[in-house]
């Protein structure tokens, strides 16, 4: 993967380096590509969710393998993982946080709660529960530049990959047929390693004056 190039004849990694895609991030994904050759079918797309990045920022970054192209897209944390930013991930059930590392798409199923949802696996040990804790990814009205309007900040879910409802049927498309997703922190990748069930950004999260700190009707849901 580090040397497949675009039409040009540039490489792809350099490309999306080009688009402000961090280079760790970027290096974890095209490794994890280059060690499981024949193992991933899709090699056309993957995803990169940044949660380095405030709700308030397109974070989920839609990577087109083949031509260097970076779609962006707004996709919630975990009600326990943060207010405006996702500063705490952990691996336990009923945490209600998101979870950091290497995630499997492939297949759909329709949930009584949030309609056709993209059934994720983890494949790293800070996430490996994904299944047991219901995360997939997810439509939800709360993944909205309406409601960042209302609240400061975008919706919280219960530690699934919430995205508008809009974005949820073409991201679940492009991705379903069995497709890399890497859940990321640029402080916690190695704490992810080391310390797999709960990793925590240092300090605490200072709320900006606008943003509402309290859950609102709606938020939440689950991958059910």
């Amino acid at each position: 993967m580090f040397e497949r190039r675009i039409a040009d004849g540039r490489k792809v990694f350099d490309v999306f380096l080009q688009q402000g895609i961090s280079r760790e991030a970027l290096d974890l994904t095209f490794r994890m590509f280059d060690y499981n050759v024949g193992l991933i079918p899709n090699t056309e797309y993957a995803v990169i969710v940044d949660y380095s990045e405030p709700s308030t920022v397109k974070r989920l970054y839609l990577l087109h393998l083949d031509y260097g192209y970076v779609e962006r897209f707004y996709v919630a944390h975990g009600i326990n993982s943060g207010v405006l930013e996702a500063r705490s991930f952990s691996n336990f059930v009923d945490s209600w946080k998101s979870s950091l590392g290497f995630y499997f798409a492939q297949g759909t199923y329709p949930s009584k709660v949030n309609g056709r949802s993209l059934y994720l696996e983890g494949i790293d040990k800070s996430n490996d529960r994904a299944k047991e804790r219901a995360i997939v990814l997810h439509g939800a009205s709360y993944v909205s530049e309406q409601f960042i309007a209302q609240n400061g900040r975008l919706g919280w879910s219960e530690g699934c990959f919430a995205v508008s409802l809009q974005d949820r049927d073409y991201l679940i498309d492009v991705l379903e047929k069995g497709s890399l997703l890497l859940s990321y922190h640029k402080d916690l990748m190695r704490a992810s390693r080391l310390s797999p069930w709960q990793q925590e950004v240092s300090g605490s999260e200072i709320i900006p004056p606008g943003v509402n700190p309290r859950r609102t009707s709606g938020e939440g849901g689950g991958g059910r």
